[in-house]
């Protein structure tokens, strides 16, 4: 009986730490494959960055050990489709749910992965929660994009109406 006991615990032991072989390995598969994707180092660098910029920042909030995490980043933000989109229309980051606990608070985060779209004026145009494949995200971000880059038209249209009857 405690032979089998002792087999069993090993046996999971074993399992646990071949998994976490395999989530590191994809991990690291993830990030040599989109490296470039998530291009600032933290939410608040991000924030100055989009509205500098007056685009929409996009946060994607994992957790260690979240296969889901893992999977959205390797198959739906490492779809060169998704890259593309947002890498000309986003800021971009990649945040660990453990060095922003109380953001995650006070966003009602309550799971992971969760990807924020934020608009430059700080109106959060959509909650993301949990994995999307690439159609299903690009079919759900992409009219908020659109939205946000024709916003962005239309008043460097305007700015430059009012700034040339300004000289008259």
């Amino acid at each position: 009986m405690k032979r089998s006991v002792l087999l069993n615990f090993l046996a999971v032991v074993m399992v646990s730490a071949i998994s976490s072989d395999v989530l590191a390995q994809s991990g690291q598969r993830f990030s040599r494959r989109s490296r470039g994707l998530f291009t600032q180092s933290s939410v608040e660098q991000g924030w100055k960055s989009a509205v500098a910029e007056q685009k929409t920042l996009v946060v994607m909030f994992k957790s260690s050990h979240c296969i889901y995490c893992t999977k959205m980043l390797s198959e739906t933000f490492g779809n060169p489709a998704i890259q593309r989109m947002l890498a000309s229309e986003t800021k971009t980051v990649l945040a660990k749910a453990e060095d922003y606990r109380s953001l995650i608070q006070r966003m009602e985060i309550r799971g992971y992965p969760t990807t924020l779209l934020i608009s430059p004026q700080g109106e959060v145009l959509d909650l993301v929660e949990g994995f999307l494949d690439a159609r299903a995200f690009a079919k759900r971000i992409s009219p908020i994009l659109a939205k946000q880059q024709a916003q962005r038209e239309s008043g460097a249209s305007t700015a430059s109406i009012q700034s040339s009857t300004v000289g008259r």
